[in-house]
Protein backbone atom coordinates (compact mmCIF):
# COMPACT_ATOMS: atom_id res chain seq x y z
CA UNK A 1 0.00 0.00 0.00
CA UNK A 2 2.68 2.53 0.91
CA UNK A 3 4.93 1.76 -2.13
CA UNK A 4 1.75 2.24 -4.34
CA UNK A 5 1.11 5.66 -2.45
CA UNK A 6 4.52 6.52 -3.28
CA UNK A 7 4.25 6.23 -6.93
CA UNK A 8 0.79 8.01 -7.28
CA UNK A 9 2.21 10.81 -5.10
CA UNK A 10 4.99 11.20 -7.29
CA UNK A 11 3.74 13.89 -10.31
CA UNK A 12 1.99 15.69 -7.63
CA UNK A 13 5.01 16.04 -5.50
CA UNK A 14 7.12 17.09 -8.37
CA UNK A 15 4.68 19.68 -9.32
CA UNK A 16 5.79 21.55 -5.90
CA UNK A 17 9.74 21.03 -6.34
CA UNK A 18 9.03 23.33 -9.61
CA UNK A 19 9.84 26.96 -9.04
CA UNK A 20 6.73 28.66 -9.33
CA UNK A 21 8.92 32.17 -9.26
CA UNK A 22 11.84 30.73 -12.03
CA UNK A 23 10.96 33.02 -14.55
CA UNK A 24 11.67 36.54 -12.70
CA UNK A 25 14.81 35.62 -10.49
CA UNK A 26 16.97 37.74 -12.59
CA UNK A 27 14.64 40.20 -13.26
CA UNK A 28 13.67 40.41 -9.42
CA UNK A 29 17.56 40.65 -8.89
CA UNK A 30 17.99 43.57 -11.34
CA UNK A 31 14.65 45.30 -11.24
CA UNK A 32 13.81 45.04 -7.67
CA UNK A 33 17.06 44.64 -6.16
CA UNK A 34 19.27 46.75 -8.54
CA UNK A 35 21.93 44.34 -9.27
CA UNK A 36 23.89 44.43 -12.06
CA UNK A 37 24.59 41.52 -14.54
CA UNK A 38 28.00 40.31 -12.90
CA UNK A 39 26.56 40.33 -9.45
CA UNK A 40 23.68 37.97 -10.59
CA UNK A 41 26.27 35.53 -12.51
CA UNK A 42 28.77 35.40 -8.79
CA UNK A 43 25.14 34.39 -6.85
CA UNK A 44 24.45 32.05 -9.55
CA UNK A 45 27.99 30.49 -9.37
CA UNK A 46 28.15 31.24 -5.72
CA UNK A 47 24.93 29.25 -5.46
CA UNK A 48 26.56 26.79 -7.30
CA UNK A 49 29.36 26.06 -5.25
CA UNK A 50 27.52 25.49 -2.34
CA UNK A 51 25.49 22.76 -3.95
CA UNK A 52 28.15 21.20 -5.46
CA UNK A 53 29.51 21.01 -1.74
CA UNK A 54 25.99 19.13 -0.50
CA UNK A 55 25.05 18.02 -3.39
CA UNK A 56 26.69 14.52 -3.34
CA UNK A 57 27.13 14.48 0.32
CA UNK A 58 23.23 15.12 1.40
CA UNK A 59 22.69 11.93 -1.08
CA UNK A 60 24.51 9.46 0.97
CA UNK A 61 22.99 11.24 3.63
CA UNK A 62 19.39 10.08 2.40
CA UNK A 63 20.80 7.00 1.10
CA UNK A 64 21.67 6.57 4.95
CA UNK A 65 19.22 7.81 7.25
CA UNK A 66 15.81 7.77 4.67
CA UNK A 67 15.34 10.04 1.78
CA UNK A 68 11.64 10.63 2.57
CA UNK A 69 13.42 12.80 5.60
CA UNK A 70 15.38 14.36 2.90
CA UNK A 71 12.72 15.38 0.75
CA UNK A 72 11.71 16.92 4.19
CA UNK A 73 14.44 19.08 5.26
CA UNK A 74 14.75 19.82 1.63
CA UNK A 75 11.41 21.32 1.54
CA UNK A 76 11.68 23.43 4.87
CA UNK A 77 14.99 24.70 3.07
CA UNK A 78 13.55 25.58 0.17
CA UNK A 79 10.73 27.32 1.73
CA UNK A 80 12.94 29.55 4.14
CA UNK A 81 15.08 30.79 1.15
CA UNK A 82 12.26 31.55 -1.20
CA UNK A 83 11.18 33.73 2.00
CA UNK A 84 14.36 35.39 2.16
CA UNK A 85 13.85 36.79 -1.42
CA UNK A 86 10.70 38.72 0.06
CA UNK A 87 12.61 40.43 2.82
CA UNK A 88 16.28 40.78 1.60
CA UNK A 89 15.87 43.40 -1.79
CA UNK A 90 20.04 43.77 -1.69
CA UNK A 91 22.79 41.84 -2.71
CA UNK A 92 23.14 40.14 0.53
CA UNK A 93 19.26 38.97 0.69
CA UNK A 94 19.48 37.45 -3.40
CA UNK A 95 22.60 35.85 -2.72
CA UNK A 96 21.19 34.47 0.73
CA UNK A 97 18.23 33.45 -0.58
CA UNK A 98 20.03 31.70 -3.75
CA UNK A 99 22.47 29.73 -1.08
CA UNK A 100 19.54 28.68 1.43
CA UNK A 101 17.13 27.31 -1.70
CA UNK A 102 20.68 25.77 -3.26
CA UNK A 103 21.20 23.50 0.33
CA UNK A 104 17.55 22.67 0.20
CA UNK A 105 17.37 21.38 -3.77
CA UNK A 106 20.48 19.69 -2.48
CA UNK A 107 18.48 17.30 -0.38
CA UNK A 108 16.05 17.04 -2.87
CA UNK A 109 17.99 15.98 -5.53
CA UNK A 110 18.19 12.44 -5.99
CA UNK A 111 16.03 11.46 -2.92
CA UNK A 112 12.51 11.16 -4.41
CA UNK A 113 13.90 9.44 -7.25
CA UNK A 114 15.52 6.62 -5.29
CA UNK A 115 12.91 6.25 -2.85
CA UNK A 116 10.22 5.56 -5.74
CA UNK A 117 13.01 3.25 -7.56
CA UNK A 118 13.65 0.78 -4.63
CA UNK A 119 9.28 1.16 -4.34
CA UNK A 120 9.43 -0.51 -7.88
CA UNK A 121 12.18 -2.70 -6.78
CA UNK A 122 10.12 -3.85 -3.89
CA UNK A 123 6.97 -4.41 -6.33
CA UNK A 124 9.25 -6.32 -9.02
CA UNK A 125 8.40 -3.21 -11.63
CA UNK A 126 11.40 -1.24 -11.48
CA UNK A 127 11.69 -1.58 -15.71
CA UNK A 128 8.93 0.90 -15.80
CA UNK A 129 11.10 3.55 -14.01
CA UNK A 130 11.04 5.58 -16.99
CA UNK A 131 7.14 5.35 -18.18
CA UNK A 132 6.19 6.23 -14.25
CA UNK A 133 8.60 8.66 -14.01
CA UNK A 134 7.98 10.58 -17.33
CA UNK A 135 4.36 10.49 -16.48
CA UNK A 136 4.67 11.82 -13.20
CA UNK A 137 6.24 14.51 -15.08
CA UNK A 138 4.08 15.18 -17.66
CA UNK A 139 1.00 15.61 -14.75
CA UNK A 140 3.20 17.70 -12.74
CA UNK A 141 3.48 20.29 -15.58
CA UNK A 142 -0.27 20.48 -16.18
CA UNK A 143 -0.42 22.04 -13.32
CA UNK A 144 2.72 23.86 -13.23
CA UNK A 145 1.92 25.46 -16.61
CA UNK A 146 -1.21 27.04 -14.45
CA UNK A 147 1.20 28.05 -11.79
CA UNK A 148 3.98 29.38 -14.18
CA UNK A 149 1.55 31.77 -16.48
CA UNK A 150 -0.50 33.20 -13.21
CA UNK A 151 2.10 33.45 -10.32
CA UNK A 152 4.47 36.19 -12.87
CA UNK A 153 1.16 38.35 -12.85
CA UNK A 154 1.71 39.12 -9.46
CA UNK A 155 4.60 40.54 -10.39
CA UNK A 156 3.69 43.81 -11.67
CA UNK A 157 1.04 44.80 -8.52
CA UNK A 158 3.95 43.65 -5.74
CA UNK A 159 7.52 42.28 -6.98
CA UNK A 160 7.58 40.37 -3.94
CA UNK A 161 4.39 38.21 -4.28
CA UNK A 162 5.58 35.29 -6.61
CA UNK A 163 8.25 34.47 -3.99
CA UNK A 164 5.16 34.76 -0.89
CA UNK A 165 3.76 31.98 -3.87
CA UNK A 166 6.95 30.13 -3.60
CA UNK A 167 6.82 29.80 0.49
CA UNK A 168 3.07 28.40 0.47
CA UNK A 169 4.52 25.74 -2.55
CA UNK A 170 7.08 24.36 -0.30
CA UNK A 171 5.00 24.83 2.13
CA UNK A 172 2.55 22.07 0.64
CA UNK A 173 5.88 20.25 -0.59
CA UNK A 174 6.68 19.53 2.82
CA UNK A 175 3.51 17.91 3.63
CA UNK A 176 3.67 15.92 0.37
CA UNK A 177 6.98 14.07 1.80
CA UNK A 178 5.23 13.66 4.91
CA UNK A 179 3.41 11.34 3.54
CA UNK A 180 6.04 9.46 1.83
CA UNK A 181 6.26 5.77 3.14
CA UNK A 182 10.37 4.78 3.36
CA UNK A 183 10.65 0.95 1.32
CA UNK A 184 12.55 -1.41 3.02
CA UNK A 185 14.95 -2.73 0.42
CA UNK A 186 17.45 -5.42 1.41
CA UNK A 187 21.04 -5.08 0.07
CA UNK A 188 24.00 -7.19 0.62
CA UNK A 189 25.94 -6.02 4.43
CA UNK A 190 29.25 -6.35 2.21
CA UNK A 191 28.34 -3.59 -0.23
CA UNK A 192 27.63 -0.98 3.07
CA UNK A 193 30.61 1.73 3.32
CA UNK A 194 31.53 2.97 6.81
CA UNK A 195 31.79 7.03 4.97
CA UNK A 196 30.83 8.95 2.44
CA UNK A 197 34.12 8.88 0.42
CA UNK A 198 34.20 5.32 0.85
CA UNK A 199 31.16 4.72 -0.86
CA UNK A 200 31.88 7.55 -3.53
CA UNK A 201 35.19 5.79 -4.47
CA UNK A 202 32.62 2.58 -5.12
CA UNK A 203 31.04 4.80 -7.35
CA UNK A 204 33.41 7.04 -9.47
CA UNK A 205 36.48 4.61 -10.69
CA UNK A 206 39.10 5.74 -13.42
CA UNK A 207 36.72 4.33 -15.94
CA UNK A 208 33.51 6.25 -14.74
CA UNK A 209 34.63 9.76 -14.15
CA UNK A 210 35.20 11.04 -17.89
CA UNK A 211 31.35 9.76 -17.71
CA UNK A 212 30.41 12.03 -14.64
CA UNK A 213 32.19 14.55 -16.02
CA UNK A 214 29.92 14.59 -19.15
CA UNK A 215 27.03 14.12 -18.05
CA UNK A 216 27.31 16.90 -15.81
CA UNK A 217 27.83 19.18 -18.33
CA UNK A 218 25.17 18.25 -20.46
CA UNK A 219 23.23 18.64 -17.20
CA UNK A 220 24.29 22.38 -16.23
CA UNK A 221 24.88 23.65 -19.79
CA UNK A 222 21.71 25.05 -20.19
CA UNK A 223 20.85 25.67 -16.57
CA UNK A 224 24.08 27.19 -16.01
CA UNK A 225 23.24 29.82 -18.20
CA UNK A 226 19.69 30.32 -17.76
CA UNK A 227 20.23 33.77 -16.67
CA UNK A 228 21.81 34.94 -19.44
CA UNK A 229 19.02 33.18 -22.02
CA UNK A 230 16.38 34.90 -20.21
CA UNK A 231 17.90 38.62 -20.04
CA UNK A 232 18.39 37.24 -23.70
CA UNK A 233 14.45 37.20 -23.88
CA UNK A 234 14.77 40.72 -22.74
CA UNK A 235 17.42 42.02 -25.53
CA UNK A 236 14.95 40.23 -28.24
CA UNK A 237 12.47 42.64 -27.34
CA UNK A 238 10.07 40.37 -24.71
CA UNK A 239 8.56 41.89 -22.28
CA UNK A 240 9.19 40.68 -18.63
CA UNK A 241 5.36 40.10 -17.69
CA UNK A 242 4.91 37.78 -20.73
CA UNK A 243 8.10 35.73 -19.92
CA UNK A 244 5.54 33.51 -17.52
CA UNK A 245 3.91 32.48 -20.96
CA UNK A 246 6.54 31.37 -22.43
CA UNK A 247 7.46 29.02 -19.60
CA UNK A 248 3.60 27.59 -19.29
CA UNK A 249 3.54 27.32 -22.63
CA UNK A 250 6.99 25.38 -22.62
CA UNK A 251 5.26 23.44 -19.18
CA UNK A 252 2.05 22.57 -21.82
CA UNK A 253 4.04 20.95 -24.56
CA UNK A 254 6.40 19.06 -22.09
CA UNK A 255 3.62 17.51 -20.56
CA UNK A 256 2.51 16.39 -24.00
CA UNK A 257 5.94 14.82 -24.39
CA UNK A 258 6.20 13.40 -21.22
CA UNK A 259 3.22 10.75 -22.29
CA UNK A 260 5.56 9.17 -24.83
CA UNK A 261 9.43 10.19 -23.96
CA UNK A 262 9.55 7.11 -22.25
CA UNK A 263 9.97 5.63 -25.91
CA UNK A 264 13.32 7.29 -26.40
CA UNK A 265 14.55 4.47 -24.09
CA UNK A 266 14.54 2.13 -27.23
CA UNK A 267 17.34 4.71 -28.84
CA UNK A 268 20.72 3.05 -27.09
CA UNK A 269 22.17 5.50 -24.49
CA UNK A 270 25.09 7.05 -27.12
CA UNK A 271 22.23 7.68 -29.46
CA UNK A 272 20.04 9.43 -27.07
CA UNK A 273 23.11 11.43 -26.07
CA UNK A 274 23.30 12.63 -29.32
CA UNK A 275 19.80 13.61 -29.62
CA UNK A 276 19.89 15.52 -26.47
CA UNK A 277 23.51 17.71 -27.55
CA UNK A 278 21.43 18.33 -30.80
CA UNK A 279 18.36 19.94 -28.66
CA UNK A 280 20.24 21.70 -26.54
CA UNK A 281 22.39 23.05 -29.60
CA UNK A 282 19.18 24.57 -30.79
CA UNK A 283 19.62 27.22 -28.03
CA UNK A 284 22.71 29.33 -28.93
CA UNK A 285 22.11 29.10 -32.77
CA UNK A 286 18.61 31.04 -32.00
CA UNK A 287 19.70 33.65 -29.97
CA UNK A 288 23.71 33.74 -30.47
CA UNK A 289 23.91 33.44 -34.56
CA UNK A 290 19.82 34.05 -35.63
CA UNK A 291 18.94 36.25 -33.16
CA UNK A 292 15.26 36.02 -33.26
CA UNK A 293 12.63 36.50 -30.81
CA UNK A 294 10.33 33.42 -32.49
CA UNK A 295 12.99 30.98 -33.29
CA UNK A 296 14.58 31.29 -29.10
CA UNK A 297 10.87 31.18 -28.31
CA UNK A 298 10.72 28.06 -30.22
CA UNK A 299 13.94 26.72 -29.19
CA UNK A 300 13.91 27.47 -25.63
CA UNK A 301 10.25 25.64 -25.50
CA UNK A 302 11.73 22.47 -27.06
CA UNK A 303 14.22 22.74 -24.72
CA UNK A 304 12.36 23.39 -21.57
CA UNK A 305 9.73 20.54 -22.88
CA UNK A 306 12.87 17.77 -23.31
CA UNK A 307 14.72 19.03 -20.37
CA UNK A 308 12.15 18.33 -17.73
CA UNK A 309 12.78 14.40 -18.57
CA UNK A 310 16.20 14.98 -19.21
CA UNK A 311 17.66 13.48 -15.62
CA UNK A 312 14.88 10.65 -15.71
CA UNK A 313 16.46 9.37 -19.48
CA UNK A 314 20.02 9.45 -17.65
CA UNK A 315 18.81 8.11 -14.69
CA UNK A 316 17.19 5.31 -16.43
CA UNK A 317 20.08 4.43 -18.41
CA UNK A 318 22.18 4.91 -15.73
CA UNK A 319 20.39 2.22 -13.38
CA UNK A 320 20.12 -0.36 -16.22
CA UNK A 321 23.00 -1.19 -15.03
CA UNK A 322 23.34 0.12 -11.48
CA UNK A 323 19.59 -0.19 -10.20
CA UNK A 324 20.91 -2.75 -8.07
CA UNK A 325 23.39 -1.01 -5.86
CA UNK A 326 23.05 0.55 -2.47
CA UNK A 327 23.83 3.65 -2.88
CA UNK A 328 21.04 5.27 -5.62
CA UNK A 329 20.78 8.55 -4.23
CA UNK A 330 24.53 8.57 -3.61
CA UNK A 331 24.80 8.08 -7.49
CA UNK A 332 22.29 10.18 -8.65
CA UNK A 333 23.47 13.26 -6.88
CA UNK A 334 26.93 12.84 -7.71
CA UNK A 335 26.04 12.78 -11.68
CA UNK A 336 24.33 16.37 -10.56
CA UNK A 337 27.41 17.43 -8.04
CA UNK A 338 29.24 17.64 -11.25
CA UNK A 339 26.36 19.19 -13.19
CA UNK A 340 26.96 22.04 -10.18
CA UNK A 341 30.10 22.21 -11.27
CA UNK A 342 30.37 23.03 -14.61
CA UNK A 343 27.13 25.61 -13.59
CA UNK A 344 29.81 27.38 -11.94
CA UNK A 345 32.36 27.91 -14.52
CA UNK A 346 29.42 28.32 -17.11
CA UNK A 347 27.84 31.43 -15.57
CA UNK A 348 30.85 32.88 -14.57
CA UNK A 349 32.47 32.24 -18.58
CA UNK A 350 28.96 33.43 -20.34
CA UNK A 351 27.81 36.23 -17.82
CA UNK A 352 31.76 37.81 -18.23
CA UNK A 353 31.32 37.47 -22.06
CA UNK A 354 28.00 38.85 -21.69
CA UNK A 355 29.22 42.26 -20.25
CA UNK A 356 32.13 42.59 -22.25
CA UNK A 357 30.99 41.94 -25.80
CA UNK A 358 27.26 41.67 -25.73
CA UNK A 359 24.18 38.98 -24.24
CA UNK A 360 23.34 37.55 -27.92
CA UNK A 361 27.07 37.79 -28.79
CA UNK A 362 28.33 35.55 -26.05
CA UNK A 363 25.55 33.14 -26.10
CA UNK A 364 27.01 32.34 -30.17
CA UNK A 365 30.05 30.64 -28.54
CA UNK A 366 28.32 28.53 -27.28
CA UNK A 367 27.24 26.39 -30.72
CA UNK A 368 31.29 25.91 -31.20
CA UNK A 369 31.63 24.58 -27.02
CA UNK A 370 28.86 22.07 -28.21
CA UNK A 371 30.14 20.85 -31.11
CA UNK A 372 33.42 20.20 -29.33
CA UNK A 373 31.51 18.01 -26.82
CA UNK A 374 29.88 15.66 -28.37
CA UNK A 375 32.52 12.95 -29.28
CA UNK A 376 33.70 13.20 -25.83
CA UNK A 377 30.37 12.51 -24.56
CA UNK A 378 29.78 9.92 -26.89
CA UNK A 379 33.52 8.07 -26.15
CA UNK A 380 32.58 9.17 -21.81
CA UNK A 381 29.53 7.12 -22.07
CA UNK A 382 31.27 4.08 -23.78
CA UNK A 383 33.46 3.32 -21.09
CA UNK A 384 31.28 4.16 -18.91
CA UNK A 385 28.74 0.74 -20.27
CA UNK A 386 32.12 -1.17 -21.05
CA UNK A 387 32.71 -0.96 -17.27
CA UNK A 388 29.23 -1.59 -15.72
CA UNK A 389 29.29 -4.66 -18.17
CA UNK A 390 32.47 -6.09 -16.45
CA UNK A 391 32.02 -4.89 -13.04
CA UNK A 392 28.68 -6.76 -13.53
CA UNK A 393 30.32 -10.07 -14.98
CA UNK A 394 32.91 -10.49 -11.93
CA UNK A 395 30.09 -9.77 -9.30
CA UNK A 396 27.96 -12.89 -10.81
CA UNK A 397 31.44 -15.18 -10.85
Amino acid sequence: MGMQRNIHLFGVYKVFTKRVFLPLTTIYASQAAGLSIAQIGLIASLASGVSLFFESATGYWADVHGRKKSAQIGSLLACLGTFMYIVGQNFTGILSASVVIAIGYSFLSGAMEALVHDSLVVLKRERDYAKIASRAQSLSLVANAVFIATVPLLYPIDKRLPFVAGVIAYLVLFSLASLLTEPSVQHDPLTKEKNFRAAVRRIITRRTLPFFVCAGFIYAVITGITDVFNLGFIELGLEPQHMGIVFSVASLVGAVVGLFVHHLKRLSFQQYATLDVMVNATMFVSFGLLRSLPLAIGAFVLNMSLWRYQKIMYQHYVLEFYGNKRYKATLLSLISNFGLFHEIWLAIAFSSLAQQIGILQGLSYGLGMMMLFLPVFLLSIRLFVTNARASSLSSNQ
